[in-house]
């Protein structure tokens, strides 16, 4: 018995050394970085940039879409002008200031919305960005130039 020992450990030292050929590189992660500002001039001049809790952000997956945002009633909708289809958002965020999110490369639609506590009230913009392979991509928005209740370009 005290014979066998040794040879087992030998063998599973042996076998833990050995080298392997299939390894497997790491995982790298993409994304978005959300960022919301509303900026402000002081009394010396400066423009100077706040932190801006967007109340509502929602993201589509939009590869071989088109998507637009018709209004605020839509809710968690946006239109697809290839399929004629209005299509849940894949992704959906409340309260966002800044944040940074994992998600599969592709290309993405944005949508945000402002609460109705601060101005501008239930104002919306949209845009499309794109995720690539190992990159997180900023995406910010000024809300200083939006409207009250309505659309404002991004």
């Amino acid at each position: 018995m005290k014979k066998i020992i040794p040879i087992v450990l030998l063998f599973a030292l042996l076998m833990g050394c050995s080298k392997k050929d299939d390894v497997i590189p790491a995982e790298t992660k993409s994304g978005v970085s959300l960022k919301f500002v509303k900026t402000s001039k002081l009394s010396t001049g400066e423009t100077v940039e706040n932190p801006y809790k967007m109340y509502i952000v929602m993201v589509w997956k939009s590869d071989g879409k088109d998507f637009v945002y018709n209004r605020v009633s839509d809710g968690e909708y946006a239109y697809d002008g290839v399929s004629k289809k209005s299509y849940k958002a894949d992704y959906s965020y409340l309260n966002v200031t800044s944040e940074t999110y994992v998600l599969p490369v592709g290309k993405y639609f944005i949508t945000v919305v402002t609460n109705s506590d601060d101005i501008p009230r239930i104002a919306y913009s949209y845009t499309n960005f794109t995720v690539k392979t190992s990159e997180f991509v900023t995406v910010k928005k000024d809300v200083s130039t939006m409207k009250s209740i309505s659309y404002s370009a991004w």
